[in-house]
């Protein structure tokens, strides 16, 4: 089995989501590596961006690990668990909150917009709840809690729940392949 290491400290958005799978795609390509080795921490970002990258790292004809070595933070969830291996360091930690819309200043909707607005944040809450609750052992009703307290966990919690399956340092083989994913 060939491994390359891929480190990703950033935040999930369109933009960025486009250059990670362009990335991983040349990573695999490139070394004809077997699996994948990422390094994650992120703050999230958005529930779109976060939801194509768990797809596309689910589809890839490659084995994924994940290694939170810092927060997951929302979003940012959901893409470590399209990762059937996962780990965290002993300091790292997993942030659950419910779904946050930007209105720009003096933003006006109509009644239908709203309509659409609320149809989306349920819509979007709830795709993030099946995607943890079918990759967890967390039920919905105790994701729907933790969403509405904005709840910090640590390894043990994650260890408990089936986010990991093991609390370990990251530690990236001396010659291995390794990549830093950083993008502006």
């Amino acid at each position: 089995m060939t491994t390359a290491y891929i480190s990703y400290y950033d935040a999930i958005n369109e933009q960025k989501t486009k250059r990670f799978m362009e990335a991983c795609a040349q990573i695999i390509a490139q070394t004809h590596a077997t699996q994948l080795y990422f390094l994650f921490s992120s703050t999230g970002g958005s529930v779109d961006a976060g939801i194509a990258m768990y797809n596309f790292l689910r589809a890839l004809p490659v084995s994924i690990v994940m290694h939170n070595t810092g927060s997951m933070d929302s979003i940012a969830n959901v893409v470590f668990l399209s990762a059937d291996e996962r780990y965290a360091n002993s300091n790292s930690s997993f942030l659950f909150h419910g779904i946050q819309w930007n209105f720009g200043q003096g933003a006006q909707l109509s009644w239908t917009q709203l309509q659409e607005t609320v149809s989306r944040f349920k819509g979007e809450e709830t795709k993030i709840i099946d995607i943890i609750s079918q990759r967890t052992t967390i039920t919905k009703e105790e994701l729907k809690a933790l969403f509405h307290q904005g709840e910090v966990r640590g390894t043990a919690f994650a260890q408990e729940k089936g986010i990991i399956q093991q609390v370990k340092e990251a530690k990236v083989p001396a010659n291995a392949p390794f990549f830093a994913l950083n993008f502006p």
